[in-house]
């Protein structure tokens, strides 16, 4: 069994709006329309993620789940049986099993995609932490004069109708409104992980660089059919600990009171080279072609 940890610290700026909803609403206080200027209607807005600051953030078990979901798609027709297979867990009699012999029994046929995100059974070798914003972005109230940009909030309001499915019509009295986060946010975002084979980091890796996809791109968040969600990625550094470099890190936990995924030793070797084992191996199950 190979031993490692890695952390990979990467950057994701939102290019269009991004609505990750909390299922909680607040009310706001707006001129209704009418001919008398004091009239006013509580409205409730459905709000997004934010985080102890009050800036919004991106949640990681939604980075997560984008994430595994993207390569799930693109590889599930191709190598099921090697890449992205999913278990059907229902229905199977491990009711008289213990979780050490449902591993056992499961572990050896696990899937690469069951191998880094997890399943039912056990945890998956990699953890997305929530992901916070790095800047503030400056909006005149101008711009936003229709849309009540909040600038303590970082978020406009947008409205909406619900559309019925069967005539493609608006339906009537079903106008609703949410808050957005606006494009140009900078989120931070770390995902560590540890006893990952080469083409399970590479395999990972090539689905967060599922953001910067020209034909397929990867988004985030509610309404990605009106643009919603989109957002490019960059990989600031990627940290690593390994055996070889085990005693420097305990030297360094001592002498500088630091250890876990702060402490790890940043790379130097090429993003692509990185996800190459996971290219090389993959078209290998397909049909024996090598990467060049």
């Amino acid at each position: 069994m190979i031993f490692n940890r890695y952390r990979i610290e990467c950057e994701l700026v939102a290019q269009s709006p991004t609505h990750i909803g909390t299922g909680e609403t607040r009310p706001v206080a707006r001129q209704k329309k009418s001919d008398n200027a004091g009239d006013q209607e509580c409205t409730e807005i459905t709000m997004i993620a934010r985080d102890c600051t009050g800036l919004p953030y991106l949640p990681g078990s939604s980075l997560r789940g984008v994430v595994r979901n993207y390569l799930l798609q693109i590889f599930r027709h191709l190598n099921p049986e090697k890449i992205a297979h999913e278990e059907n867990y229902e229905g199977k009699k491990f009711k008289e099993k213990s979780q050490d012999q449902i591993i056992d029994e499961m572990l050896p046929a696990a899937t690469l995609l069951e191998k880094v995100f997890g399943t039912p059974f056990w945890a998956g070798k990699v953890e997305f932490w929530d992901a916070p914003a790095s800047n503030r972005i400056r909006i005149s109230s101008a711009n936003f004069v229709d849309k009540e940009w909040d600038d303590e909030r970082q978020c406009y309001l947008v409205r909406s109708v619900a559309i019925d499915p069967i005539t493609g019509t608006a339906e009537n009295h079903k106008l609703y409104t949410f808050e957005v986060a606006p494009a140009g946010i900078r989120y931070q975002v770390n995902i560590v992980g540890q006893n990952l084979e080469p083409e399970e980091l590479g395999f990972l890796l090539f689905g967060l660089s599922g953001f910067n996809s020209e034909i397929y791109p990867l988004t985030i968040g509610a309404m990605s059919g009106r643009g919603f969600g989109h957002m490019t990625f960059e990989v600031k550094n990627i940290y690593a600990l390994t055996q070889d470099g085990l005693s420097d890190w305990v030297k360094a936990a001592a002498t500088h009171d630091h250890a876990g995924y702060s402490a790890l030793k940043c790379l130097e070797e090429p993003l692509e080279n990185i996800i190459k084992p996971f290219k090389e191996s993959f078209l290998k199950q397909l049909d024996g072609r090598e990467v060049s």
